[in-house]
């Protein structure tokens, strides 16, 4: 039986009725399997002992100092014993925080697990190891429906739960597998996810110190390696986006900031989809420009750097400027144009409709208290047509401006030939991802909620993908059938 199979049974049998509660499980065997400290906070009745003392049934043969509570002295040796369990941890009592202290400062081979129904924060200040302790795992205060349904029907005897002793880790394929899995690696991605996590904590002042991080990338280490592979992948650092840290606000920003890293991971390994939208709706401008484009020549000015027709209108008295950039005439998007301040009016409304006259809008707010009342900043959801006007023509049927349409036709062929060829390309590649993650779905330790959010997101961004080049073949044929 090979490792991954073997773990696997493990957590079946230790997990089978912990229902709502197996990855805190989970989470609790891979603390102490690495050697790092644990805490579990939750009420009377609860489960967080039979969780702690599942997770110490995965070992065989090993020494146990439990802690409960009556105190006496810790024993000289204290080095003999793998694991300690404080159970029932209190921070008001001075010898509780003084054992617990001397555990993780005298550390040799040791791992640490605390439960209590003190809330982490203020527990672990107390005690003054708050920044010690790797993993801080609160559970559910009640049990989904179903989950107790099912764990009603059964009758389980959650106290009576053993698992055969040849599936049982011993000492000393705990210290062999501890020395391989140093040598996995930790991939590009897993460093990426690791370095988008610190800079979350950094700036919502969440202290990690050094060893902590190290701690995390040995747990991302152990969940590759006892899923067979020498190589961690995204999938391995799920975890830390889940409610490991001391404080509920800390766990709700990491989680928001984890799932925002999954979203810019993919944005890094394709850079395409990053600007999808802007892309498109530029090409679609640029198309119906040259569709809707003659031989006309209109009166244009320079501003902002763009060429642009100058308009003027008089609002509440007022008579303002406005610059509204040539490439939109002939097409049918809306948009804002320049003030006076080459800033986009946000106030103002504009549409060609197709040809040279441009539809001006204005917020109904500032129509009546004028443009330079208000602000960019408060401007209303309610627009209302003001005026029509037409750009002036200067020239018509003019051959240069003829010739360069032309032009401008044939180079936008070569470039949605190009873009489409581009996106079905991040397609295929998308379509490979997506097996890739995939591939993962059955790995040991697996944070569903994450592996579903980051399936669905990669799904969505393909069939996005997968809209624009039909769009994109659409404008392919307009401009074929433009002569």
């Amino acid at each position: 039986m090979d490792i991954k199979t073997r773990i696997s049974e493990l957590l079946r049998i230790l997990s089978n009725d912990l229902f709502d509660r197996e990855s805190i499980f989970e989470l609790t065997f891979l603390a102490l399997f690495t050697e790092q400290p644990v805490y579990i906070f939750g009420r009377s009745g609860s489960g967080k002992n039979i969780i702690a003392k599942r997770a110490i049934q995965m070992f065989r043969d090993i020494n146990v100092l439990t802690f409960a509570k009556r105190y006496q002295e810790i024993p000289k040796n204290l080095e003999d014993y793998q694991i300690v369990f404080f159970q029932g941890f209190d921070s008001k009592n001075p010898l509780c925080n003084n054992f617990v202290n001397i555990t993780i400062q005298e550390k040799s081979a040791r791992s640490l697990i605390m439960t209590s129904k003190e809330r982490p924060e203020a527990s672990l200040a107390e005690a003054g190891i708050a920044d010690q302790v790797l993993f801080i795992l609160s559970l559910p205060e009640i049990y989904s429906v179903n989950s107790l349904q099912k764990l009603l029907k059964e009758n389980f005897n959650i106290n009576n739960i053993i698992a055969p002793v040849d599936l049982l880790i011993t000492k000393e394929e705990q210290i062999e597998w501890l020395k391989k899995i140093q040598t996995v690696e930790l991939s590009d991605d897993t460093l990426k996810m690791i370095g988008q996590i610190a800079e979350c904590c950094n700036e919502n002042q969440v202290y990690v110190s050094i060893q902590k991080w190290l701690a995390f990338s040995l747990i991302i280490k152990t969940i590759a390696f006892f899923n067979g592979r020498s190589q961690t992948n995204i999938t391995d650092t799920f975890f830390l986006g889940t409610p490991i840290w001391i404080r509920k606000a800390q766990n709700e920003t990491i989680t928001t900031c984890f799932k925002n890293s999954l979203t810019q991971w993919l944005y890094n390994r394709f850079p395409l989809i990053s600007n999808l939208e802007e892309s498109l709706t530029q090409l679609k401008q640029e198309v119906e420009h040259a569709i809707n484009s003659n031989g006309d020549v209109y009166e244009t000015i320079l501003f902002n750097n763009i060429e642009c027709i100058q308009y003027s209108i008089t609002v509440a008295g007022e008579s303002i400027p406005l610059y509204t950039p040539a490439a939109y005439i002939g097409t049918n998007q809306e948009f804002n144009p320049f003030n006076e301040l080459k800033q986009k009016e946000k106030r103002v409304i504009c549409n060609f409709m197709g040809d040279n006259v441009c539809r001006i809008s204005i917020d109904s707010s500032a129509k009546k208290t004028g443009l330079r009342a208000t602000t960019n900043a408060s401007f209303g959801k309610t627009f209302e047509p003001f005026a029509k006007l037409p750009a002036r023509v200067l020239r018509i049927n003019d051959e240069e401006k003829i010739k360069k349409n032309k032009a401008i036709i044939e180079e936008l062929k070569q470039t949605l030939v190009s873009t489409i060829e581009k996106n079905a390309s991040a397609m295929i590649e998308f379509k490979e991802l997506y097996k890739e993650v995939k591939n993962n779905k059955n790995n040991l330790f697996l944070n569903t909620e994450y592996f579903n959010y980051l399936q669905e997101a990669i799904h969505t961004q393909f069939s996005k993908i997968s809209e624009h080049i039909q769009i994109l073949k659409s404008l392919q044929e307009s401009l074929m059938q433009k002569k």
